[in-house]
C-alpha cells in the first residue's frame, strides 16, 4: 500500500482488440487512494483535508456582503410583551395622516398609479416599522382606482392568530380617484 510500483505489462493477458485507438503500450499502476500524493497519510488527515476543502456560505466572497451573518438564539417567546403589543389606534392615526398628505391634490393617471401605489405602501410600511412593534411582520396593500360610478369590493383571506395578529383597512377618496389601504400586522414567534 505504501509502495507504488508499475505492474509489468506481461502480467496481463494480451487479448486482441480491434477497437484499440493507439498502439502505444500502457503502463498500469495501482492506486491506493483517491487523492494522489496522499498514500502515506492517515485517514484522519484525509478527513481533515476534505473538511478544509469544503466551502461555507460565509467563506464565499460576494459583492456587497463583507460582513458575517449574525444568528441569534431562539427566545421561545410565544406572545409579545405588554409594551410591544400593537396599538391599532396609533397605526390608524399614523396611516391616515400619511394617506391624507399623499392624496392632497392627487389626480388619477393610469401611467403613474402603479408607482404611486408602491411608493405609498413603502412609505406606510417604513413608518409603521419605526413604531415599537417588535416581532411583527408588516404587510401593506394599496389599491388605487379611478372613480367612474363603479363599485369595488376588496377582499382578503388570511390564516392567523386572532388574539395577536391585526388588520386595518382605510379608504379615502379624491375628486377622481379612490384609495384603499389594507395593513396586516402578523406576529412572528
Amino acid at each position: 500500500m505504501n509502495n507504488i510500483s508499475p505492474i509489468p505489462m506481461d502480467t496481463f493477458a494480451e487479448t486482441p482488440n480491434s477497437e484499440k485507438h493507439n498502439s502505444k503500450p500502457h503502463v498500469h499502476m495501482r492506486r491506493s487512494s483517491a487523492y494522489p500524493g496522499y498514500n502515506n497519510v492517515s485517514s484522519a488527515s484525509l478527513i481533515a483535508a476534505r473538511i478544509r476543502r469544503q466551502s461555507t456560505r460565509n467563506s464565499i466572497p460576494r459583492h456587497g456582503y463583507n460582513h458575517r451573518l449574525i444568528r441569534y438564539e431562539n427566545t421561545y417567546r410565544m406572545e409579545p410583551t405588554h409594551d410591544h403589543k400593537v396599538d391599532i389606534d396609533q397605526v390608524r392615526r399614523l396611516t391616515t395622516d400619511i394617506i391624507q398628505a399623499a392624496i392632497s391634490g392627487y389626480k388619477y393617471d393610469v401611467n403613474r398609479a402603479k408607482k404611486f401605489s408602491s411608493s405609498l405602501s413603502e412609505r406606510i410600511r417604513n413608518e409603521i416599522r419605526q413604531l415599537s412593534f417588535t416581532r411583527y411582520k408588516t404587510i401593506v396593500q394599496v389599491t388605487i382606482g379611478q372613480k367612474r360610478s363603479q363599485g369595488l369590493l376588496v377582499a382578503s383571506r388570511c390564516l392567523w392568530d386572532i388574539q395577536l395578529d391585526r388588520q386595518l383597512t382605510i379608504s379615502k377618496q379624491t375628486a377622481n380617484a379612490f384609495i384603499t389601504v389594507t395593513i396586516f400586522l402578523v406576529y412572528t414567534e
